[in-house]
C-alpha cells in the first residue's frame, strides 16, 4: 500500500512511502535506522525527513484517524507536508 504506520512515544502517524525526488518507493533499512531510495540514493530518517541524496523535501504524511472499533484508518488522498505535521485536529497524527 506504500505506507508506513509509525509510532513514537506520544503519537501515531503514517508516512507515504514515496520518494520526493522521482516517486520511487524507499525501503526501510533497519540496520541504519533510515528509509533509503534504491533508485537515486535519497535517505530519510525514521520520521521521513530527507538528509541525503537528491530528494528535495521530506516524505508526505497521510491523514490518519481511529474508527469507532479502534482500528487505524488511513486516507492517502489527504496528505500533509512537513509544515503541517503538528496539526492533530487536521488528522496529521493521532495521540497514542
Amino acid at each position: 500500500h506504500r505506507i508506513w504506520v509509525c509510532r513514537d512515544a506520544t503519537r501515531i502517524y503514517v508516512i507515504l512511502a514515496v520518494c520526493t525526488h522521482l516517486g520511487c518507493t524507499p525501503n526501510w533499512v533497519g540496520s541504519e535506522n533510515k528509509f533509503k531510495c534504491p533508485c537515486h540514493g535519497s535517505g530519510f530518517d525514521a520520521e521521513g525527513v530527507n538528509f541525503e541524496g537528491p530528494a528535495p523535501r521530506p516524505m508526505d504524511r497521510c491523514y490518519v484517524s481511529l474508527a469507532p472499533d479502534g482500528q487505524i484508518l488511513v486516507d492517502k488522498l489527504i496528505l500533509f507536508r512537513e509544515d503541517q505535521w503538528e496539526d492533530e485536529s487536521a488528522g496529521a497524527f493521532i495521540s497514542a
